[in-house]
C-alpha cells in the first residue's frame, strides 16, 4: 500500500514548478522529491552502471534521480505546462469584485512581462496581494487533490 502524502507538500512543489526541475511523489514514503531535468537525463543514460563526476552538493540529488529512473515507485507531479499559472491569474482577475480592478488585472496579463505586470497591479491595490496568494493556493490545492485522485494516492 502506498504511503499517505501531505497535500501541502504537493502544493509546495506546484508553486515552484519550472522548466529546469521536475517533482515526483515517492509512493513508498509519501515524500515529494524535486530534481533537475539534466540529472534525470544523465541518470537515464547511465542507469545503475556509471557514476558521473558531480560536485558534492549534487550527490544527494543524483541519488534521488537514480531512484526515480530505476524504480517504479515514483509518480511525476504536474509540470509547468500543466499547472497553467496564467489561467489561475486570469481566473483570479475574473473573481475580483471591483470591475475596474478586475479589468486592470486582466489587461496586465497580455503581452511581454505579463507575470510582472500582474504582480505590480496586485501591489498597487491594498489587500489584493494576500487575496491573490489565497486564491492561488486554493487553485493549486484543488489541482493537487485532483492529481491524487487520478493517481490513487491518499492525502491528508
Amino acid at each position: 500500500m502506498s504511503a499517505t502524502v501531505l497535500l501541502k507538500d504537493i502544493v509546495d512543489a506546484l508553486e515552484m514548478v519550472s522548466d529546469e526541475f521536475l517533482s515526483f511523489l515517492d509512493l513508498d514514503t509519501g515524500e515529494v522529491e524535486t530534481v533537475h531535468r539534466e540529472l534525470l537525463g544523465r541518470a537515464e543514460e547511465c542507469g545503475d552502471d556509471e557514476e558521473p563526476d558531480l560536485p558534492a552538493w549534487q550527490e544527494e540529488e543524483w541519488e534521488v534521480a537514480k531512484r526515480i529512473v530505476l524504480s517504479d515507485r515514483f509518480r511525476k507531479l504536474p509540470t509547468k505546462s500543466e499547472v497553467h499559472q496564467w489561467a489561475i491569474m486570469r481566473d483570479f482577475a475574473d473573481s475580483v469584485k471591483s470591475e475596474r480592478i478586475g479589468e486592470e488585472l486582466s489587461n496586465s496579463l497580455h503581452g511581454k512581462g505579463a507575470f510582472r505586470y500582474f504582480k505590480d497591479t496586485l501591489r498597487r491595490h491594498r489587500g489584493l496581494e494576500s487575496a491573490w496568494f489565497a486564491f492561488r493556493n486554493e487553485a493549486l490545492a484543488e489541482m493537487a487533490r485532483d492529481w491524487c485522485e487520478e493517481n490513487h494516492v491518499e492525502w491528508r
